[in-house]
């Protein structure tokens, strides 16, 4: 990833792992004619590009996001907590599932880990496949985000693969980090806030319970299919999960157009009514 001196980015490669084969695909990085802030907002839309194309990593925060305003009871999701509260446990499972992956981030990039990808890319479907479980029956109700910071850890590895393939010197890789640290971060609250009004509308409709669960029973199959196939079995199922996440504009149009709508749903239907929310049962 290299810059102009015009101040304009220049892509000059994707780095691409294929979760089959556990390979990088050769890539060429010249640094030479570009200059360091050109070249940090390089990497700054390389981190956010990786977030689009990495269907699994939104796929997990999105998920575990899914539950936030519902509330509790045994082992079952049994009414909806108030807008503020789940607009908190939102905030607070993002903010622990950034520290966790960018902390990883750091550790291994400039630690030098030699870790395997194939462990690392089957630890995230796992981390999915706990997260769509979790969504149709609690398993750690009121603890989404300490479960978001510890799987961040590994998700933040997965990152940092990226980085290692480009075999950057300390200063080069300081800067880089930061610039694709910032990407990942800036596209992953965007697509939150995009996110969030269709989570708060999905739970105001009245087979909620419906939507949600045929919601995770779907994550579920393709975080299955996905861990299968890391662990050395290709099915299917991960290969159509792997094709739509990687038709990313259609699913950005999508996510912007279901926020627009639940947005104005919102604001036209009020809050709703009290007795409901507590009555309710999913």
């Amino acid at each position: 990833m290299a810059g102009s001196g015009q101040g304009s980015a220049t892509q000059v490669g994707v780095i691409r792992t294929d979760t089959r084969t556990m390979t990088v695909a050769p890539l060429t990085v010249d640094l030479e004619s570009g200059s360091i802030w050109s070249g940090t907002y390089a990497m700054f839309r390389l981190g956010a590009h990786h977030i689009l194309e990495g269907a699994d990593h939104l796929l997990f925060l999105l998920i575990l996001l899914l539950p936030a305003p519902l509330r509790a009871s045994g082992k079952r999701w049994t009414g909806l907590t108030d807008t503020r509260t789940a607009v908190g446990r939102i905030g607070r499972t993002t903010l622990a599932f950034t520290v966790g992956h960018s902390a990883a981030l750091a550790l291994s990039a400039f630690g030098n880990l030699d870790i395997p990808a194939q462990p690392v890319e089957a630890f995230i479907a796992f981390s999915i496949l706990v997260g769509a479980v979790h969504a149709i029956r609690p398993l750690f109700p009121g603890r989404e985000a300490v479960v978001a910071g510890v799987f961040g850890l590994g998700h933040g590895i997965a990152f940092s693969l990226a980085l290692a393939e480009m075999h950057l010197s300390t200063s080069q890789l300081a800067l880089s980090l930061a610039g694709f640290n910032l990407g990942i971060e800036c596209m992953q609250l965007l697509l939150v806030l995009l996110a969030l009004p269709s989570l708060v509308c999905l739970t105001r409709l009245p087979r909620h319970s419906a939507l949600r669960t045929a919601c995770a029973t779907l994550t579920a199959l393709a975080a299955l299919g996905w861990l299968l196939d890391r662990l050395g079995l290709p099915n299917p199922v991960a290969r159509a999960a792997d094709s739509a996440g990687a038709h990313t504009s259609p699913l950005l149009l999508a996510l912007v157009t279901t926020a627009l709508l639940a947005t104005a749903w919102l604001a036209t239907t009020g809050r709703p009514d009290r007795s409901w929310r507590f009555a309710h049962r999913s």
